[in-house]
Protein backbone atom coordinates (compact mmCIF):
# COMPACT_ATOMS: atom_id res chain seq x y z
CA UNK A 1 0.00 0.00 0.00
CA UNK A 2 1.43 3.35 -1.26
CA UNK A 3 0.66 5.85 1.67
CA UNK A 4 2.70 8.78 0.85
CA UNK A 5 1.00 12.19 0.18
CA UNK A 6 1.29 12.37 -3.55
CA UNK A 7 -0.34 9.13 -3.95
CA UNK A 8 -2.73 9.73 -1.31
CA UNK A 9 -3.86 12.94 -3.02
CA UNK A 10 -4.55 11.22 -6.35
CA UNK A 11 -6.51 8.57 -4.71
CA UNK A 12 -8.50 10.91 -2.45
CA UNK A 13 -9.05 14.39 -4.34
CA UNK A 14 -10.35 12.32 -7.77
CA UNK A 15 -12.10 9.45 -5.76
CA UNK A 16 -14.11 11.17 -2.97
CA UNK A 17 -13.21 14.75 -2.63
CA UNK A 18 -14.46 15.86 -6.83
CA UNK A 19 -17.40 13.29 -6.51
CA UNK A 20 -18.79 14.67 -3.02
CA UNK A 21 -18.63 17.95 -5.10
CA UNK A 22 -20.65 16.75 -7.87
CA UNK A 23 -22.74 15.29 -5.69
CA UNK A 24 -23.34 18.82 -3.21
CA UNK A 25 -23.76 20.44 -6.88
CA UNK A 26 -26.40 18.21 -8.30
CA UNK A 27 -28.40 18.64 -5.05
CA UNK A 28 -28.87 22.11 -5.87
CA UNK A 29 -31.53 23.62 -8.19
CA UNK A 30 -30.69 23.48 -11.67
CA UNK A 31 -29.80 27.60 -12.18
CA UNK A 32 -31.55 29.74 -14.39
CA UNK A 33 -28.64 29.75 -16.84
CA UNK A 34 -29.33 25.97 -17.33
CA UNK A 35 -32.64 26.31 -17.21
CA UNK A 36 -32.13 29.29 -20.57
CA UNK A 37 -29.97 26.88 -22.15
CA UNK A 38 -32.19 23.74 -21.71
CA UNK A 39 -35.25 25.76 -23.03
CA UNK A 40 -33.05 26.97 -26.30
CA UNK A 41 -32.07 23.36 -26.77
CA UNK A 42 -35.82 22.25 -26.06
CA UNK A 43 -37.68 24.95 -28.18
CA UNK A 44 -39.67 25.16 -25.18
CA UNK A 45 -40.32 28.68 -23.26
CA UNK A 46 -40.18 28.84 -19.75
CA UNK A 47 -43.33 30.57 -17.98
CA UNK A 48 -44.18 30.78 -14.70
CA UNK A 49 -46.44 28.05 -15.19
CA UNK A 50 -44.33 25.39 -15.94
CA UNK A 51 -40.82 26.36 -14.54
CA UNK A 52 -41.61 24.80 -11.54
CA UNK A 53 -41.88 21.19 -13.39
CA UNK A 54 -39.11 21.60 -15.16
CA UNK A 55 -36.59 22.81 -12.20
CA UNK A 56 -38.06 19.69 -10.36
CA UNK A 57 -37.96 17.06 -13.35
CA UNK A 58 -34.47 18.07 -14.52
CA UNK A 59 -33.06 18.06 -10.71
CA UNK A 60 -34.53 14.82 -10.36
CA UNK A 61 -32.40 13.09 -12.70
CA UNK A 62 -29.15 14.93 -11.96
CA UNK A 63 -29.36 13.60 -8.37
CA UNK A 64 -30.35 10.09 -9.18
CA UNK A 65 -27.37 9.56 -10.95
CA UNK A 66 -24.95 11.81 -9.48
CA UNK A 67 -25.41 9.52 -5.85
CA UNK A 68 -25.63 6.44 -8.28
CA UNK A 69 -22.41 6.67 -8.82
CA UNK A 70 -20.62 8.02 -5.78
CA UNK A 71 -19.36 5.04 -4.35
CA UNK A 72 -17.69 4.05 -7.46
CA UNK A 73 -15.47 6.65 -8.37
CA UNK A 74 -12.92 5.58 -6.41
CA UNK A 75 -12.07 2.46 -8.20
CA UNK A 76 -10.59 4.48 -11.05
CA UNK A 77 -7.20 6.02 -8.82
CA UNK A 78 -7.53 3.04 -6.32
CA UNK A 79 -4.18 1.30 -7.74
CA UNK A 80 -2.40 4.65 -7.16
CA UNK A 81 -2.48 3.20 -3.40
CA UNK A 82 -3.18 -0.30 -3.78
CA UNK A 83 -1.33 -1.66 -7.06
CA UNK A 84 -2.50 -5.46 -5.98
CA UNK A 85 -5.87 -4.28 -6.54
CA UNK A 86 -7.87 -6.31 -9.49
CA UNK A 87 -7.19 -4.35 -12.52
CA UNK A 88 -10.65 -5.80 -14.06
CA UNK A 89 -12.24 -3.84 -11.42
CA UNK A 90 -10.03 -0.74 -11.24
CA UNK A 91 -11.50 1.21 -13.53
CA UNK A 92 -13.85 4.51 -14.27
CA UNK A 93 -16.23 2.04 -16.59
CA UNK A 94 -17.92 1.06 -13.37
CA UNK A 95 -18.76 4.49 -11.94
CA UNK A 96 -20.00 5.66 -15.27
CA UNK A 97 -22.03 2.53 -15.49
CA UNK A 98 -24.26 3.59 -11.93
CA UNK A 99 -24.00 7.18 -13.60
CA UNK A 100 -26.40 6.19 -16.06
CA UNK A 101 -28.07 3.33 -15.29
CA UNK A 102 -28.81 6.01 -12.13
CA UNK A 103 -30.48 8.38 -14.96
CA UNK A 104 -32.11 5.46 -16.15
CA UNK A 105 -33.83 4.74 -12.61
CA UNK A 106 -34.87 8.61 -12.01
CA UNK A 107 -37.33 8.18 -15.61
CA UNK A 108 -37.98 5.01 -14.46
CA UNK A 109 -39.86 5.65 -11.59
CA UNK A 110 -41.33 8.78 -12.11
CA UNK A 111 -44.96 8.86 -10.73
CA UNK A 112 -46.99 10.30 -13.65
CA UNK A 113 -49.49 13.30 -11.66
CA UNK A 114 -53.31 12.97 -11.63
CA UNK A 115 -54.92 14.91 -13.87
CA UNK A 116 -56.64 18.23 -12.64
CA UNK A 117 -60.89 18.60 -12.98
CA UNK A 118 -61.03 19.69 -16.57
CA UNK A 119 -58.71 17.70 -18.39
CA UNK A 120 -56.67 18.38 -21.70
CA UNK A 121 -54.95 16.04 -23.85
CA UNK A 122 -52.41 16.28 -26.68
CA UNK A 123 -54.36 14.73 -29.86
CA UNK A 124 -51.41 13.06 -31.17
CA UNK A 125 -50.25 9.93 -29.10
CA UNK A 126 -46.81 10.04 -28.27
CA UNK A 127 -44.26 7.31 -29.58
CA UNK A 128 -40.78 6.83 -29.04
CA UNK A 129 -40.26 7.20 -32.87
CA UNK A 130 -41.57 10.88 -32.48
CA UNK A 131 -38.15 11.66 -31.01
CA UNK A 132 -35.54 9.75 -32.43
CA UNK A 133 -34.02 9.14 -35.66
CA UNK A 134 -34.42 5.28 -37.19
CA UNK A 135 -30.74 5.32 -37.65
CA UNK A 136 -29.63 5.94 -34.26
CA UNK A 137 -32.22 3.55 -32.65
CA UNK A 138 -30.91 0.78 -35.12
CA UNK A 139 -27.37 1.58 -34.20
CA UNK A 140 -26.72 0.45 -30.74
CA UNK A 141 -27.57 -3.42 -31.66
CA UNK A 142 -25.76 -3.50 -34.87
CA UNK A 143 -23.02 -2.29 -32.95
CA UNK A 144 -23.50 -5.27 -30.26
CA UNK A 145 -23.66 -7.77 -33.30
CA UNK A 146 -20.50 -6.51 -34.52
CA UNK A 147 -18.77 -6.77 -31.10
CA UNK A 148 -19.93 -9.90 -30.72
CA UNK A 149 -19.07 -10.92 -34.22
CA UNK A 150 -15.47 -9.85 -33.43
CA UNK A 151 -15.22 -12.09 -30.29
CA UNK A 152 -15.98 -14.95 -32.45
CA UNK A 153 -13.54 -14.31 -35.60
CA UNK A 154 -10.24 -15.75 -36.36
CA UNK A 155 -7.34 -15.13 -34.30
CA UNK A 156 -5.62 -13.82 -37.25
CA UNK A 157 -8.25 -11.01 -37.46
CA UNK A 158 -9.15 -10.00 -34.07
CA UNK A 159 -6.93 -10.54 -30.81
CA UNK A 160 -9.35 -10.32 -28.67
CA UNK A 161 -11.69 -14.10 -28.69
CA UNK A 162 -13.96 -15.68 -26.47
CA UNK A 163 -11.33 -17.74 -25.00
CA UNK A 164 -8.35 -15.88 -25.35
CA UNK A 165 -6.85 -13.36 -23.12
CA UNK A 166 -8.83 -10.34 -22.28
CA UNK A 167 -11.72 -12.69 -24.24
CA UNK A 168 -13.36 -13.12 -21.18
CA UNK A 169 -13.61 -9.16 -19.85
CA UNK A 170 -14.79 -8.53 -23.70
CA UNK A 171 -17.82 -11.06 -23.13
CA UNK A 172 -18.62 -9.55 -19.85
CA UNK A 173 -18.57 -5.88 -21.17
CA UNK A 174 -20.59 -7.07 -24.24
CA UNK A 175 -23.13 -8.72 -21.68
CA UNK A 176 -23.65 -5.57 -19.54
CA UNK A 177 -24.44 -3.10 -22.71
CA UNK A 178 -26.78 -5.48 -23.95
CA UNK A 179 -28.52 -5.18 -20.49
CA UNK A 180 -28.18 -1.97 -20.76
CA UNK A 181 -29.54 -1.51 -23.87
CA UNK A 182 -32.62 -3.61 -23.23
CA UNK A 183 -33.67 -1.24 -20.03
CA UNK A 184 -32.76 2.21 -22.16
CA UNK A 185 -35.32 0.72 -24.73
CA UNK A 186 -37.76 -0.01 -21.38
CA UNK A 187 -37.19 3.40 -19.88
CA UNK A 188 -37.61 4.78 -23.42
CA UNK A 189 -40.97 2.88 -24.17
CA UNK A 190 -42.11 3.94 -20.45
CA UNK A 191 -41.61 7.55 -20.81
CA UNK A 192 -43.34 7.47 -23.93
CA UNK A 193 -46.70 6.03 -22.66
CA UNK A 194 -46.26 8.39 -19.27
CA UNK A 195 -49.78 10.08 -19.55
CA UNK A 196 -49.12 13.74 -20.43
CA UNK A 197 -49.62 16.14 -17.79
CA UNK A 198 -52.58 18.77 -18.51
CA UNK A 199 -53.14 22.25 -18.25
CA UNK A 200 -51.26 25.56 -19.07
CA UNK A 201 -50.30 25.03 -22.88
CA UNK A 202 -46.68 25.91 -21.60
CA UNK A 203 -47.09 22.93 -19.14
CA UNK A 204 -47.82 20.51 -22.13
CA UNK A 205 -44.69 22.30 -23.81
CA UNK A 206 -42.87 21.35 -21.21
CA UNK A 207 -43.84 18.02 -20.86
CA UNK A 208 -43.15 17.17 -23.67
CA UNK A 209 -39.59 19.08 -24.18
CA UNK A 210 -39.30 16.87 -21.15
CA UNK A 211 -40.41 14.04 -22.89
CA UNK A 212 -37.58 14.43 -25.56
CA UNK A 213 -34.71 15.06 -23.14
CA UNK A 214 -35.40 11.61 -21.32
CA UNK A 215 -35.67 9.59 -24.79
CA UNK A 216 -32.52 11.47 -26.00
CA UNK A 217 -30.96 10.31 -22.61
CA UNK A 218 -32.01 6.77 -22.69
CA UNK A 219 -30.99 6.33 -26.30
CA UNK A 220 -27.99 8.05 -25.58
CA UNK A 221 -27.15 5.57 -22.74
CA UNK A 222 -27.38 2.95 -25.19
CA UNK A 223 -24.93 4.49 -28.10
CA UNK A 224 -22.43 5.05 -25.29
CA UNK A 225 -23.12 1.32 -23.92
CA UNK A 226 -22.72 -0.35 -27.49
CA UNK A 227 -19.81 1.92 -28.17
CA UNK A 228 -17.74 1.09 -25.12
CA UNK A 229 -18.24 -2.85 -25.23
CA UNK A 230 -16.75 -2.16 -29.22
CA UNK A 231 -14.02 -0.28 -28.46
CA UNK A 232 -11.98 -3.19 -26.68
CA UNK A 233 -12.48 -5.40 -29.10
CA UNK A 234 -11.97 -3.04 -31.95
CA UNK A 235 -9.00 -2.04 -30.55
CA UNK A 236 -7.00 -5.84 -31.27
CA UNK A 237 -8.30 -5.91 -35.23
CA UNK A 238 -6.39 -6.22 -38.20
CA UNK A 239 -3.27 -7.31 -36.25
CA UNK A 240 -2.08 -9.54 -39.33
CA UNK A 241 -3.70 -6.79 -42.62
CA UNK A 242 -3.32 -3.33 -42.82
CA UNK A 243 -6.70 -3.40 -45.00
CA UNK A 244 -8.57 -4.51 -41.57
CA UNK A 245 -6.84 -1.88 -39.39
CA UNK A 246 -8.00 0.71 -42.02
CA UNK A 247 -11.03 -0.58 -41.85
CA UNK A 248 -11.23 -0.93 -38.48
CA UNK A 249 -10.67 2.78 -38.03
CA UNK A 250 -12.97 4.23 -40.47
CA UNK A 251 -15.53 2.72 -38.26
CA UNK A 252 -14.27 3.24 -34.46
CA UNK A 253 -13.62 6.96 -35.42
CA UNK A 254 -17.15 8.30 -35.92
CA UNK A 255 -18.47 5.72 -33.16
CA UNK A 256 -15.87 7.57 -30.78
CA UNK A 257 -17.15 11.09 -31.70
CA UNK A 258 -20.65 10.21 -31.54
CA UNK A 259 -20.07 8.36 -28.09
CA UNK A 260 -18.67 11.51 -26.80
CA UNK A 261 -21.81 13.68 -28.39
CA UNK A 262 -23.84 11.53 -26.51
CA UNK A 263 -22.12 11.57 -23.35
CA UNK A 264 -22.08 15.58 -23.80
CA UNK A 265 -26.01 15.29 -24.51
CA UNK A 266 -26.89 12.83 -21.21
CA UNK A 267 -24.48 15.46 -18.64
CA UNK A 268 -26.25 18.74 -20.37
CA UNK A 269 -29.29 17.14 -20.39
CA UNK A 270 -29.99 18.06 -24.11
CA UNK A 271 -32.06 16.47 -26.89
CA UNK A 272 -29.30 17.36 -29.58
CA UNK A 273 -32.12 17.29 -32.50
CA UNK A 274 -34.62 14.52 -31.47
CA UNK A 275 -37.23 17.17 -32.40
CA UNK A 276 -40.03 15.46 -34.80
CA UNK A 277 -42.79 16.71 -32.64
CA UNK A 278 -40.94 18.34 -29.75
CA UNK A 279 -42.23 22.25 -30.46
CA UNK A 280 -44.40 24.47 -28.45
CA UNK A 281 -47.93 23.29 -28.28
CA UNK A 282 -50.39 25.52 -30.00
CA UNK A 283 -54.59 25.37 -28.94
CA UNK A 284 -54.67 23.31 -32.14
CA UNK A 285 -53.38 20.45 -30.63
CA UNK A 286 -55.24 20.04 -27.60
CA UNK A 287 -58.66 20.01 -26.66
Amino acid sequence: METDVPSLFWFLVPGFVLPALFVALAFRAPSARQLRRWADASRVTITPANEALVRAHLGRVRRFRAVAAFPFWWLGTVRVVFSSFPSELATYAVPLLMYVAGALVAELTITPERSPAVKQASLTPRAVRDYQPDWIRVLPPAVLVLTALLLVAPSDIVGVGVGGRGGGGAVLGLVLATAILALSRVVAERVARRPQRAGDLDVFAADDGLCATAISMTTSIAVVASVTAFFPVAATVGIGSSTIVVAAMVVTLPLHLLAFGCLWCIVRQETWGYRRRHRQLTMADVS
